[in-house]
């Protein structure tokens, strides 16, 4: 009875509003608002965004995330809702009562009494609609879909003491239309272009967690979207692209003062799903060239695929202030570790690989290693930013290696941003860009057969750096480049901007395993031998974010121009003097996020 009574009363604390902790990462309008606050000069320079999601509230003067903030939002006019702590006792008579009051009406915290602050998350969800093939990364739950998605997303947030938890599940429906498979479909790695046949329905942990904070260090469990790297539309080792996993972690939650500088940094371990769906890689001698369809993978095998240890450490040292330096390895292992301490037995694993795929019985182990290193540059005074990562897979046999083949398994992203304030109060123009190259160096062209060149993101074990299916990294996927150029104008929640934007997918299929393009093809190609079928998305976006009161709305259209779609020819084209015609179509694809805060 009394554990019973307890329950009941800490379930009351529930339902009392206040204010929330952090911003998940990809937050409609609150996630880049942060940052951008930083090149205002309103957040703490010493935080180098580089390990996400970033807590305001301890990095900052910000005291409301969602309601009227002078940091975040400084036009906003929904003030209605308090601050709340809500002090509590459990008073240990025959009834075992809990006393609650609030905060706001007590003087002074009594000495016998605990404190917990609540939250009422914010309700959010975002619907797209891609109308002729999939478009969009670093969504998160959402899946590659064409045809309307809906994602949704709400909760709660306690914290009592040095305990913070939050739970705040996911929802992602996708109508999942049928669209032409591709002709060939990347080797080692379970990354679908589609989620099997049928309409797809998934719940998730989403965004929920439990921390202890123990001043500068946070310790806990999570299923949180991390964003590592200072990237903006894509990070090389890890982004929000995939569903979140369950991970332990141990991180800092502001950043550490050293009297060489500022360290900030987080190790996390956790295992990875696979897509629970199977497809051949290519089509069987037909034309026009498409494989088969995805399916569910019916086989009894383990949902996950492998274990993970991952780190990443920010230094900025104290000679060069607004100069972030990062660092992040990957050590992905097959199967399922025995006991917890595999999750840092792999962290001594010779890089090179010797004491990996050979050794007495039982001590065999199949593993990938990931690394990058990060720079982000700030300008405060400037308003300015721009940064760039490169990452590897492949270590280096020896100082001769590196210094001949240094592009050997590499790949790269960089971009700016820049902020002119304008008159009147929290008004901005941006001007922003970022590029992302996937695309494999020669090096691994010339160094394997060139129809098995590796990819970033693939390996030998057949899923690749993935999660449920999709990339972990750059949402783009192995072998692909991305180019980002834009605009944008803001007036407090009133934000207005104009964007160009080019993808060239998967340019190593392309050019390794799409044998039909060549000469002396011996697949029977009818119509042309062209090398021009690369496929490429480029189009124009524009978006637009507006608040209602409570409710806060995001409107997005881009008009999409898609070459050569799945690297194919039209049925209906006729030969030109230079190419046959691909398939190129124009398509729209519409988004709509909302926001609303209780």
């Amino acid at each position: 009875m009394k554990v019973f009574w307890y329950a009941w009363s800490v379930g009351i604390l529930f339902l009392v509003k206040a204010n929330g902790q952090t911003i998940p990462v990809g937050t409609p309008y609150f996630d880049e608002a942060l940052r951008r606050a930083q090149l205002l000069g309103r957040v703490d320079t010493n935080v180098s965004f580089m390990i996400r999601p970033v807590d305001p509230l301890r990095n900052s003067s910000a005291v409301r995330l969602f309601y009227g903030d002078l940091i975040l939002s400084p036009t906003d006019t929904v003030r209605s809702l308090k601050f709340v702590d809500t002090y509590f006792t459990i008073t240990r008579d025959s009834n075992f009562r809990i006393k609650i009051e609030d905060g706001n009406e007590l003087n002074q915290k009594p000495k016998s009494w605990s404190s917990a602050r609540i939250v009422l998350l914010p309700l959010q969800s975002h619907f797209r609609i891609n109308s002729h093939h999939p478009y969009g990364w670093a969504d998160g739950a959402m899946v590659p879909a064409k045809g309307p998605q809906l994602f949704t997303s709400g909760g709660v947030f306690v914290k009592v003491g040095p305990l913070e938890m939050q739970y705040r599940p996911e929802f992602v429906w996708a109508r999942n239309d049928s669209f032409q498979n591709p002709p060939f479909r990347a080797r080692g790695i379970d990354m679908p272009e589609r989620m099997g046949q049928e309409s797809y329905q998934q719940t998730f942990l989403g965004q929920s967690y439990a921390k202890l904070h123990f001043g500068p260090i946070a310790v806990g469990v999570s299923n949180e979207n991390l964003f590592w790297g200072p990237g903006v539309k894509n990070s090389i080792i890890l982004s929000n692209n995939a569903p979140g996993f369950r991970h332990t972690t141990v991180a800092t939650n502001k950043p550490v003062r050293t009297k060489y500088g500022t360290i900030e940094g987080q190790m996390i371990m956790g295992r990875l799903k696979r897509s629970g769906f199977i497809y051949p890689l290519r089509y069987q001698g037909t034309w026009p060239p498409v494989a088969a369809n995805v399916i569910k993978d019916t086989a009894d095998r383990d949902v996950f695929h492998s274990y993970v240890n991952m780190m990443q450490g920010v230094w900025q040292p104290k000679w060069t202030p607004g100069l972030f330096l990062g660092v992040s390895r990957v050590v992905q292992v097959d199967g399922a570790p025995i006991d917890y301490s595999d999750y840092f037995r792999i962290l001594y694993l010779s890089p090179r690989g010797e004491n990996t795929g050979g050794g007495p019985q039982g001590e065999a182990i199949q593993r990938n290693q990931l690394v990058s290193v990060s720079m982000r540059y700030l300008l405060a005074k400037s308003h300015a930013e721009f940064y760039v990562e490169v990452g590897r897979e492949d270590w280096w046999w020896d100082f001769e290696d590196l210094l001949t083949r240094p592009k050997a398994t590499t790949v790269w992203m960089a971009g700016f941003r820049k902020l002119y304030m304008l008159s009147g109060q929290d008004r901005w123009l941006q001007v922003f860009g970022e590029m992302t190259e996937i695309q494999a160096p020669l090096d691994n062209f010339v160094q394997t057969n060139i129809s098995s060149t590796y990819s970033f993101y693939t390996h030998s074990n057949g899923v690749g750096w993935t999660n449920r299916g999709q990339v972990m990294g750059a949402g783009i996927g192995p072998g692909s480049n991305m180019a980002t150029l834009g605009v944008s104008y803001g007036k407090g929640f009133d934000v207005l901007g104009l964007s160009f934007e080019r993808v060239a997918h998967n340019e190593d299929l392309f050019f390794s395993q799409i044998d039909y393009l060549r000469l002396n093809s011996p697949t029977g190609n009818p119509l042309f031998l062209d090398f021009s079928k690369h496929y490429v998305d480029w189009g124009i976006i524009a978006h637009y974010h507006k608040s209602y009161g409570k409710m806060l709305l995001g409107y997005q259209a881009h008009a999409l121009r898609t070459y050569n779609f799945q690297w194919n020819y039209s049925p209906t084209g006729t030969a030109g003097p230079f190419r046959f015609p691909g398939i190129n179509v124009w398509s729209l694809n519409l988004e709509l996020s909302m926001l609303y805060r209780f």
